[in-house]
Order: C-alpha cells, then sequence, then structure tokens
C-alpha cells in the first residue's frame, strides 16, 4: 500500500478502497460514515508535506475507525446479495468523496446543497406542469385567460405538488412502502421536463412581451367577426324583407354554426358564454334527432332563471332584429366580365361646336323729301 511507484492520488484512493473493503461486514450507511473526507483529508496531507504521503496498513487504519466509533470487531463478511440501491449509495458516496479530494470540488458540493431548495421548488413547478399543460392549463391559464374556475384549480394544482416537493427535500411526506422510490422517479422525470418547460415559458413571455410574429392569440370561439363574438343572426333579402329561419352555410357547405365546432354539446349558449347583459341566452334549434342546430337564423332567446341560475324553459322569446326592413340601398348585380375581353375606355364627348352671331343689319337713313 506504500508503492512510491505510484500516483500519490491513486495511492489515496487505493488506500481508501483497502479500507472500505476491510469494514465490509458492517452496513454501506455505517461505512459511508466512517470513510467520508477520508480521500480528502488524505489528498491535504499529502499537500502540506509536498506530495509525500506515509498511509500505512489499511486494516489496522480500519480498527482503529471501528474502536473510534464504538463499533465491534470485524466479523465475517455476509454473503447476502446488497440490493442495487444501497450498491448506488456507496457509490455516490465514493464519487463525493473523490470530489471533495480538491479545494474546487467541495467548494461546488457545498454550493449545490445550499441550493438544494431551489430544487425542490422547480422539481415541484416542472411536475405540475407535466400534469397542466396537457390538459390544456397553461401559463394563459395561470394569468386569468381561462376564467375564474380554472385559474384557481392551476394555482392549486402547483402549489400543492411545490409543497409536496418542498417537503421530500426536507426528508418528509415520503412513503415507506413500495412506492419510497416515487421521489427518485418524480426527479428525473422534472429533470428531464425542465428543459422544455424553461423553453416553453420564455416563448410565451417573449411573445406577449415583445409581440412575438411568431404567437397567435387563440381565436374567440364560436362565431365571431373582427374578433367580435356574434350572438345572433338576422338574414335580409336584397330588397330589406326579413327572412325568418334562413339557414346559412359557407362556399364549402359548412355550417355558419353560432357555437363554433362545439355546437352539438351544448343545449344553449349560456353554458359556453354564460347569459348575456339581460338574463337571455341564445337556443338552438332542434333536428328530428333532437340535437341542437346553431346555423338556422334568428335563433329564439331563453332567460335565466336568477334564483336557480338555470334557463327557464317556458321563457322563449322571439329576439327583435335590428331593422324590421333593412335599408333600401337600391342594390344590383354586378355583371361578370366575358371571358377574354377587356374593358374598353369610355368615350371622349366631342365638343358641341358654338354657333356664331347673326349679322345684325345696319339701319339705313330715309332721305328727306
Amino acid at each position: 500500500m506504500n508503492d512510491t511507484t505510484l500516483p500519490t492520488d491513486e495511492r489515496i484512493h487505493a488506500f481508501a478502497d483497502a479500507v472500505r473493503a476491510e469494514l465490509a461486514d458492517l452496513p454501506v450507511e455505517d461505512i459511508d460514515d466512517l470513510i467520508e473526507g477520508l480521500v480528502g483529508d488524505l489528498t491535504d496531507q499529502a499537500e502540506d508535506h509536498g506530495g509525500e504521503i506515509e498511509l500505512g496498513d489499511p486494516a489496522a487504519y480500519a480498527q482503529e475507525l471501528r474502536t473510534a466509533a464504538g463499533l465491534p470487531e470485524r466479523g465475517p463478511v455476509t454473503t447476502t446479495k446488497v440490493p442495487w440501491h444501497e450498491r448506488l449509495a456507496a457509490q455516490s458516496g465514493r464519487s463525493v468523496g473523490r470530489i471533495r479530494s480538491s479545494a474546487f470540488g467541495s467548494w461546488v458540493l457545498d454550493l449545490l446543497i445550499a441550493l438544494r431548495p431551489v430544487w425542490w421548488i422547480l422539481r415541484g413547478l416542472a411536475l405540475a406542469a407535466l400534469i397542466a399543460i396537457p390538459a390544456g392549463l397553461g401559463p394563459r391559464t395561470i394569468a386569468g385567460y381561462g376564467g375564474f374556475p380554472a385559474q384557481v384549480l392551476v394555482w392549486a394544482i402547483v402549489l400543492a405538488i411545490v409543497l409536496v416537493s418542498v417537503q421530500w427535500g426536507r426528508g418528509r411526506w415520503l412513503p415507506r412502502n413500495a412506492l419510497r422510490h416515487v421521489r427518485t422517479i418524480a426527479s428525473v422525470l422534472a429533470l428531464l421536463f425542465l428543459p422544455a418547460l424553461f423553453g416553453y415559458a420564455t416563448s410565451s413571455i417573449s411573445a406577449q412581451a415583445y409581440g412575438n410574429p411568431g404567437y397567435r392569440t387563440p381565436p374567440t370561439p364560436g362565431l365571431a367577426l373582427d374578433g367580435n363574438r356574434v350572438v345572433n343572426l338576422f338574414v335580409y333579402d336584397k330588397d330589406g324583407s326579413l327572412i325568418p329561419g334562413a339557414q346559412i352555410y359557407t362556399n364549402r357547405g359548412t355550417p355558419l354554426n353560432l357555437m363554433g365546432r362545439y355546437g352539438e354539446q351544448f343545449d344553449s349558449a349560456a353554458a359556453f358564454w354564460g347569459p348575456g347583459d339581460s338574463g337571455t341566452t341564445t337556443l338552438p334549434f332542434r333536428d328530428a334527432q333532437e340535437r341542437p342546430v346553431w346555423n338556422v337564423y334568428p335563433l329564439q332567446l331563453g332567460r335565466i332563471d336568477d334564483a336557480t341560475g338555470q334557463l327557464d324553459p317556458s321563457t322563449t322569446l322571439t329576439p327583435q332584429p335590428p331593422f324590421l326592413r333593412a335599408p333600401d340601398r337600391a342594390l344590383t348585380a354586378t355583371p361578370a366580365p366575358t371571358p377574354g375581353s377587356t374593358m374598353s375606355p369610355a368615350p371622349t364627348p366631342a365638343p358641341t361646336p358654338v354657333p356664331s352671331p347673326s349679322p345684325v343689319p345696319t339701319p339705313t337713313s330715309t332721305p328727306a323729301g
């Protein structure tokens, strides 16, 4: 063990491994406690003596550690297979010892230990995002865009999971059964998801703060005009007469649906938008299968009961059109141009000739007789 042909750091690590082997009959936790910092201490001693150190007998050194800790003499080493997590813990302990063998390594480890609470919070945020974002409850919902109930739900999820993560970091609220490794699994998932979460949050913030052209505001649900919600339509013919019960479709045959693609899920617009200012809501027509039809205009209105907050079916109202008759604008069809023809410019009218004035006869004097 005192072979001077090996570099000093290799001799120190070999000595530490030999001491660990002499303590192999003890539990892994006791071994880690006994030799924690051994490599770092021996390295410091070697530096104090110009890189030279006399290591001695590892068996004797291990016995001194046993005696100082009040542990029994070396017993037979059990051949029971050590669980994988204990082997991993032992390997981690050895790695930490090697890192602490240098002053810079010790400084880095101490800094990371001091920053552990930050990691606990980040882990909670990442786990909460893994639940909220796939459910459609993203940062915009936290900011209030999803409405009051959804915002409260998201904040509750985030705060609850962050609290659990912090308690895990403090060694609390950990399961003692077969689920005791859930913290490790959750930490790995959070570590893998954090870069994607950071990029998602950064792009969302920059889009809102600087008007990122790649960011698009979600469209207004249902039928809208220039971003403003449309709650009903009134159809007039070209002469200005109201057409009740008009079915409206797009050029592709798609119903111009007041409720958009969610129409068949709702029996009234109140379930989607809430009641209007007058306590009324728009009601659909029904097809032969009693399914709601939202593209037949004008749609009727129903009143919301103030006591129950539910639709009162006995209060069906006929909506009042904006005009009894649409303004007469003398509409005419625009003639379609003939294919291949061009518009001829209007001829310039010829100037009208101005007639020359008629000559006025000069009166002649009559000679006096």
